[in-house]
């Protein structure tokens, strides 16, 4: 196996390295489609005698723009290691695979896709890294600006939190910025964590109206509100709920903020890669869906999925069909009953 050692690229102090997430966390979902992909074109028989004269296939993994530029100084190094997998991987069949890496066209191509090279196409250009930025311009004199006002704190009852019992909230967890909620119904929604089988792994209560979802991690900047155990292709922050109705319809805005994309039917969203630290929704509109409650959300190519649960879906009010009205219908008074006192 070729042994490649990550290249550090710039970024903001308070904000992990593309290329680290990406070898971390998409490197194993890449090569486990890459099998998926050889299983599925070995999944018709050919007899022996023609499988020895197939030539050389090439398998194309396609990046998404930011992830090829991060990988870039190190794109022949990925390539032999992938292509060392998928070798191992085509001795079951008697076939011979090989990987080259491609960039995608558009910013809003998925992480990455697989596919199989037809014959006699050319091999896709290599990944060239683009060039430095321009240097900064030098220091200009600068005019001081007057402190500005610090808005005054609003009062307890119009805050996020109030009402709810101080050991619900995380001091250490991830705070949503620049999303306003209507009224939530405390109490009512639950997140269940379940295998791509159908299992349930674990369930938890969504306590208020914004939270995070990721798995476990030791670093309180990228601690989410809900920890899930068990999968470590999560990120550390890889969704945001914010309770959001439609049409009088309870549900939830889905914010994708890790580096895997999630599936909800036949919907892809793509990762925002969110750094650490206080979160920007208004800004991560693009990686963002729609979920009622009930519907699946898969994490990635191979799970975990994950679905909020409504414990109280026969609640209607007048909104959700109800007429809104309480009746109290008397029962019929019998004249010849035997009156008491």
């Amino acid at each position: 196996m070729t042994d490649f050692t990550p290249a550090s690229r710039p970024h903001d102090a308070g904000e992990e390295p593309l290329l680290d997430s990406f070898l971390r966390e998409a490197i194993p979902e890449i090569k486990l489609a890459l099998g998926d992909a050889i299983d599925r074109d070995n999944s018709r028989a050919i007899p022996d005698r023609y499988v020895r004269m197939l030539p050389l296939t090439t398998l194309v993994v396609t990046l998404r723009p930011d992830a090829a530029q991060a990988v870039a100084m190190m794109a022949a190094e990925l390539e032999a290691e992938l292509t060392d997998s998928v070798m191992r991987h085509g001795s079951l069949y008697d076939r011979d695979y090989r990987v080259r890496l491609k960039e995608a066209g558009t910013r809003g191509a998925p992480l990455f896709r697989v596919s199989i090279q037809p014959a006699g196409q050319p091999d896709p250009e290599p990944i060239v890294a683009a060039p430095p930025p321009p240097p900064a311009p030098g220091p200009q004199p600068t005019i001081a600006a007057p402190e500005p006002r610090r808005p005054e704190a609003p009062a307890a009852a119009e805050t996020l939190f109030a009402g709810r019992s101080p050991e619900l909230m995380d001091p250490d967890a991830t705070r949503v910025e620049g999303i306003a909620v209507p009224e939530f119904p405390w109490g009512r929604f639950e997140l269940v964590v379940e295998d791509m089988d159908g299992t349930e792994r674990e369930r938890f209560p969504i306590p208020q109206p914004q939270v995070t979802v990721g798995r476990q991690t030791d670093k309180a900047e990228l601690r989410s509100d809900i920890r899930i155990t068990g999968f470590d292709t999560v990120s550390r922050r890889q969704l945001a709920l914010v309770w959001a109705e439609r049409d009088g319809k309870p549900g939830f805005t889905v914010y994708n903020l890790g580096l895997n994309a999630i599936h909800v039917g036949d919907r892809e969203v793509s990762g925002a890669n969110a750094g650490k630290g206080a979160l920007d929704l208004a800004s991560a509109s693009d990686h963002s869906t729609w979920v009622p409650p009930g519907d699946k959300i898969r994490i990635g190519g191979h799970g975990p999925v994950v679905r909020i649960h409504d414990r109280h879906p026969a609640e209607k009010g007048e909104q959700e069909g109800g007429s809104g009205l309480e009746l109290h219908v008397e029962p019929p008074v019998d004249p010849d009953a035997t009156r008491f006192g």
